[in-house]
């Protein structure tokens, strides 16, 4: 255990007041603290960070939660008033950051302190009648954890594949927001089931011609929202609103499901089921055609034969699927094997379960991009599953997607990519992450407007998630449009603060001759970051002394200290600007030899441009067969 001096517990009581003090003023922050202190940011991190292992915007973080937390306490305030008045300037971000800290919302606080008093008098001795009813409950809740994997066969696939000779009367688009699914469950750890069948509900209304899906990640937003259907609507620009809850009681489920205008608060198709749970399959279908009836949509006979082919034959094997989504989306290595193996074991279970197999591909995809396992054996088994996929189930867009993003990180096959993708879009224009793949192929080969285009619309279609603002970010800074790279860029480090494109934010500054802020933009960045603090008091004696070059040489050194990088990206790009091309070159080529993902892109980067003439360079351009969409640069001839 941890002991806090009696001197480190009085700076925390310090740090706490001055927090307290200002949390009304959303803008206060690391840089605010630091001077009220009396100690620069550096040295209030480290001794922040000796002390709690917390970074300061943690900290300040959590004195606001816990003035918040309070607050919900006297049932005075609502939950908007309080983010505000804590200092959070959305009340959407402060409910996330309530559940990240106390893992519940703030609107369960009441709840909360109940189910504490519960638990303290359930820990009293019971009398055998007790006992008797305990046992019951626990039954009954254990029952509604199987609601929701039962729910799975009717809302998988609630609206079918749609063709494109239906419905040719629907000329206007219509818009709707699938909001996340009400949990009745007890059991809140089996929240992750609700998420995954609301998001299949927006994934099979999204094939609907006509029909604009509102994506989940805004469509989170509102989760435990106090605004109103048309406020909602006027936000994200819909037009009706998807909502239901599911809960059972001994073997009888009841289902609410609510179709709404958005914009006229108004109920077009409120729906209650109460059936047997042996009469699942036949409710399925109920709901799927009273849901196109609503929307006055057509099902043909052919999709409502899709409806029921595509239904997941086993909920067990779907509520691994669900896990196995949830973890790879994650992204870090731990993370993409444990969904892995949910994936196997969803596949195990039903050994047809197409979109397993592309869950599967899509996760040695991921470990293979980023070095976790051996890439060459990693692509080919993606490869492999993503085909198998596709074997099960020839119109999964999500497949083909794999297999064009391996053909073209892992083999190079530029064409083959191409078509690969533009498959997966031509089944499913809505599919997020193939327009993020081909963006990044565009970019690759030379087409930047199109790979814009497709940036913009893998934005559009999930404006809360990082990756595609990151490509924006590649995109512009390829074709110099600097001031909208570092637009991009910061925004998607707004999004998700765990990935940050450190070099490309300095690049862009570079380019665009503005010193200054690169100088800044290093120096907040050394003095955040434990590795680098140690280097921090020598940036601006440096550049003042020598210039930029200077700083950029102490970066450069400051990296080559650590003990764990990866200098395949960055020290390319410092080592050219520096003028040691050769050094730069062999870096490259190292990172060809490898086969690392980002290479292809690398080469067309800006910074490179004076390489181009160089016999190495060309020979990198003909390894990855990149010569078709990168022509030799023409020699000048000589006069006579």
């Amino acid at each position: 255990m941890n002991i806090i001096s009696s001197e480190d517990q009085a700076f925390l009581k310090r740090l706490n007041a001055i927090v307290e003090a200002n949390l009304h003023n959303e803008q206060f922050g690391v840089n605010e603290l630091a001077q009220k202190a009396g100690l620069s940011r550096s040295q209030i991190h480290r001794r922040l960070k000796s002390i709690s292992n917390k970074s300061v915007s943690q900290f300040i973080r959590e004195v606001r939660l816990e003035k918040a937390k309070e607050l919900l306490e006297e049932e005075t305030l609502t939950v908007s008033e309080i983010a505000y008045k804590v200092g959070f300037g959305s009340p959407s971000y402060f409910i996330k950051s309530f559940h990240d800290l106390y893992g519940y919302p703030p609107g369960d606080e009441k709840k909360h302190l109940t189910n504490m008093a519960e638990q303290e008098e359930h820990n009293q001795p019971q009398s055998p009648a007790n006992k008797l009813f305990t046992s019951r409950r626990k039954l009954i809740y254990g029952l509604a954890v199987i609601v929701i994997f039962l729910f799975t066969y009717f809302v998988w696939d609630i609206l079918p594949v749609g063709s494109p000779a239906k419905r040719s009367n629907n000329t206007l688009e219509k818009s709707v927001i699938v909001l996340p699914l009400e949990n009745l469950t007890t059991d809140k750890e089996n929240q992750y089931l609700a998420d995954g069948i609301s998001e299949d509900i927006r994934s099979q209304l999204a094939k609907i011609p006509g029909l604009k899906v509102i994506s989940g990640m805004s469509a989170e937003k509102y989760r435990e929202t106090i605004l109103s259907a048309p406020e909602i609507a006027r936000q994200v620009n819909a037009d009706y609103i998807l909502a239901g809850s599911i809960r059972q009681w001994d073997s009888i489920l009841y289902i609410n499901i609510a179709l709404s205008d958005a914009m006229q608060d108004r109920v077009l198709w409120p729906e209650k089921y109460e059936r047997k749970m042996e009469d699942i399959f036949e409710t399925q279908l109920d709901i799927a055609q009273n849901v196109a009836d609503q929307l006055h949509l057509i099902l043909s006979p052919e999709e409502i034969e899709q409806i029921e082919k595509l239904q997941p034959k086993n909920p067990e094997a779907y509520n691994n699927y669900l896990l196995g989504q949830y973890f790879c989306l994650k992204r870090d290595s731990a993370s993409i094997q444990k969904g892995i193996g949910y994936f196997k074991k969803a596949i195990e279970i039903d050994p047809g379960y197409a979109l397993a197999y592309a869950g599967l591909a899509d996760g040695f995809y991921a470990l293979s991009i980023t070095g976790n396992i051996e890439r060459s054996s990693g692509y080919a088994t993606a490869y492999k599953m993503a085909e198998q996929a596709l074997e099960m189930d020839s119109t999964l867009a999500e497949a083909y997607a794999v297999l064009g993003v391996v053909s073209k990180f892992g083999y190079w096959e530029w064409e083959k990519s191409r078509s690969f993708l533009k498959k997966a879009l031509a089944l499913d224009s809505t599919c997020m992450v193939a327009h993020l793949y081909y963006c990044s192929f565009l970019d690759i080969v030379g087409e930047p407007e199109k790979a814009l285009y497709h940036a913009n619309k893998a934005i559009e279609l999930e404006p809360y998630f990082h990756m595609p603002y990151h490509m924006k970010g590649l995109i512009c800074h390829n074709i110099n449009k600097f001031d909208e790279s570092t637009t991009a860029i910061v925004r998607s480090h707004e999004l998700n603060p765990e990935y940050w494109d450190k070099h490309l934010i300095l690049s862009n500054y570079l380019y665009l001759n503005d010193e200054i802020s690169a100088v800044k933009f290093l120096s907040e960045l050394f003095s955040v970051e434990p590795e680098f603090q140690k280097y921090e008091n020598r940036i601006y004696p440096a550049y003042e002394t020598s210039g930029i070059n200077s700083v950029l040489t102490l970066y450069l050194d400051a990296i080559y200290q650590q003990n764990e990088i990866d200098p395949l990206f960055l020290i390319p790009l410092l080592n050219n600007r520096l003028g040691m091309s050769d050094k730069a070159l062999t870096l490259l080529e190292r990172a060809c030899r490898e086969s690392r993902a980002d290479i292809p892109r690398m080469i067309r980067y800006p910074e490179f441009e004076n390489l181009h003439s160089n016999p190495r360079f060309q020979a990198l351009v003909d390894t990855m067969n990149l010569r078709p969409y990168f022509p030799k640069p023409i020699k000048p001839t000589s006069s006579n």
